[in-house]
């Protein structure tokens, strides 16, 4: 019998944004469950974040002209204009106070001799914005997932895979998940149920994030009926490892080639210069360096040259801003590959990093139905069609904190929930249909495998029509000849195989949803380029893309962003 838990508040998701949802509903009097897949605080992208969070400290940092409002401008304009500006104002004027919240957790910001926060200044940011952590990424994670341990109303469920949101009502209830430890469904009814389980970046080929984040809650919201937005913009970053394999997809900032930090530059195959300065933001940093692979002007294992050994800086002082700003980096990359890139070019490339696309919210990370909630990278609609650097972190604690907030509202709100029995043994049913034997069986790595490398084909940093349309028919006829051949043990405990089974049903749906969405917009923005549409349509684009199901099959539409205080250039 599958075993039944009951809570206010669900939370799926164990990373920054997760942990700081459960916080919140915590302090405001809900009891929380909280799960991930793995260890909470030691599992998903937020452990391999890099030290920065944007947040407009002004006097309070290096430059007294930053504001809420300026950072609030800086994130639509380079949106390109389609970011919801009632999400981006929760991120913008609560940035300092989350910073803060992370302060009192134990999180160390670097500062300057008189106490103001050391801040950065990257593409894209009027003034210098991104707040330094110390130890990264890491550190963060670690730090809140102890802050949540000390909350008595919070249930931490480690080893939990959730794939299946649980409906009553026309409300979401819930959801339904593996144990891994125990081998066991396990189904919890919940008033209010947060997805903040990150992006779907592992469902492409090269990704500089854990291929954990395969997308499992754009499935499952789209499976219960909620609706999803501009998944056609994955961000890509410029500059990732690309050679060799053992530290193939590891991230280099390129930011770090600017003046005032390396001063070095990005060289095709003939070493010419490829970025100019000052540099480009993300989307247009990518789209350059791609083009000019594309074109056959790359390195030996298809990427371009990052070179600082050629700064007039000297190595002394080159070295030292690498082992200042992305000291673990800089390590790993010598101990795993044994290249010091202050002695030696290295071969880089675009890789997915980010995803801007996610359920849909409004200013409150309500999705679409009652009873569902997302924050951080789950959540889309708010970064446009670019994503800043230090965007990342900033959304996770800020709508972490805002979805836990109002998501313990609503539980307060609700007597209780029920379920029907019909769902649960529905659930038992798709668990079942892995564990039986099949003569031509494959393993989900092998499915999981193809899936990657179809989706890396078809939603490459440039795209078009046809490679498109070969990529949805590859991914439809994965569905239809593969899946069903897919085999695992029956094995009871620690059954990750029958967990990745799941998984790579889930990353069906995902691929399909957001492989249609960019056939559908016919136009480039952002890091959305078809080059057989190769300009940004403001007239006709400059709109969200939304798809929901509908009779059982994906309907896709246009939906104006949301603007609340900056209203976009006129269109002739």
């Amino acid at each position: 019998m599958t075993e039944i838990l009951e809570t206010d508040v669900l939370v799926v998701g164990g990373g920054l944004a997760g942990c700081r949802a459960a916080i919140e509903a915590a302090e405001n009097g809900a009891e929380t469950i909280i799960t991930d897949r793995g260890i909470i605080g030691r599992f998903g992208a937020t452990n391999c974040a890099l030290w920065s969070i944007q947040a407009p400290f002004g006097p309070r940092g290096m430059d007294p002209r930053d504001s809420p409002e300026q950072m609030f401008k800086d994130i639509v304009v380079y949106g390109r204009w389609i970011g919801n500006q009632n999400v981006i104002e929760v991120i913008a004027y609560t940035a300092c106070d989350r910073i803060l919240d992370l302060e009192k957790y134990g999180v160390k910001f670097r500062k300057t001799e008189d106490g103001r926060f050391y801040q950065t200044p990257f593409p894209g940011q009027t003034y210098p914005r991104s707040v330094f952590v110390e130890e990264n990424g890491h550190a963060v994670a670690t730090i809140i997932a102890a802050e949540v341990a000390r909350h008595d109303n919070v249930t931490m469920l480690n080893n939990f895979f959730t794939f299946e949101l649980l409906k009553s009502d026309g409300a979401v209830a819930g959801a339904i998940g593996l144990d891994l430890s125990s081998g066991e469904i396990m189904a919890i009814k919940a008033k209010s149920t947060i997805l903040a389980c990150g992006g779907y970046t592992g469902i492409w080929d090269l990704t500089d994030n854990p291929p954990t984040l395969t997308g499992a809650h754009i499935a499952m919201s789209y499976r219960a009926g909620a609706e999803l937005v501009n998944l056609e913009f994955n961000d890509f970053y410029g500059t990732d490892l690309v050679w060799p394999p053992s530290v193939r997809g590891t991230v280099v900032l390129y930011e770090l080639l600017a003046p005032q930090f390396t001063d070095g530059n990005l060289y095709d195959k003939d070493w010419k210069p490829i970025l100019p300065k000052p540099l480009p933001v993300r989307d247009e940093a990518m789209r350059i360096i791609y083009q000019v692979i594309r074109e056959g002007r790359g390195t030996p294992h298809g990427g371009v040259w990052y070179d600082v050994t050629k700064s007039p800086k000297g190595k002394d002082e080159v070295r030292k801003i690498y082992e200042t700003m992305t000291p673990k980096h800089y390590e790993f990359i010598k101990k795993a590959a044994g290249i010091d890139l202050v002695e030696e070019p290295i071969e880089v490339a675009p890789a997915v990093h980010y995803s801007s696309g996610g359920v849909y919210i409004n200013e409150k990370c309500e999705a679409s139905i009652p009873g569902l909630y997302a924050a951080g990278e789950s959540a889309g609609g708010y970064q446009g069609a670019n994503r800043l650097a230090g965007m990342g972190l900033a959304a996770a604690h800020t709508l972490g904190a805002q979805t836990g907030k109002y998501a313990a509202l609503r539980a307060k709100q609700i007597t209780s929930v029920s379920i029907s029995q019909e769902q649960i043994k529905r659930a038992e049913r798709r668990i079942a249909k892995y564990l039986r034997q099949k003569e031509d069986g494959i393993t989900p790595a092998t499915l999981k495998r193809q899936i990657r490398q179809v989706v890396g084909r078809a939603l490459a940093p440039i795209r078009n029509a046809q490679t498109l349309e070969r990529g949805l028919s590859d991914i439809l006829m994965l569905r239809k000849k593969m899946l069903p051949k897919v085999y695992v043990p029956d094995a009871k405990r620690l059954n990750l195989a029958l967990m990745e089974a799941i998984e790579a049903e889930l990353m069906l749906d995902t691929a399909e949803l957001a492989i249609r969405c960019a056939i559908f917009r016919k136009e480039s923005r952002g890091h959305h380029y078809r080059e057989d549409y190769p300009q940004m349509d403001d007239k006709n684009w400059r709109v969200q893309t939304i798809v929901r199901m509908e009779a059982g099959k994906p309907h896709i539409f246009t939906r104006k962003p949301i603007y609340t205080k900056l209203l976009p250039p006129e269109v002739s």
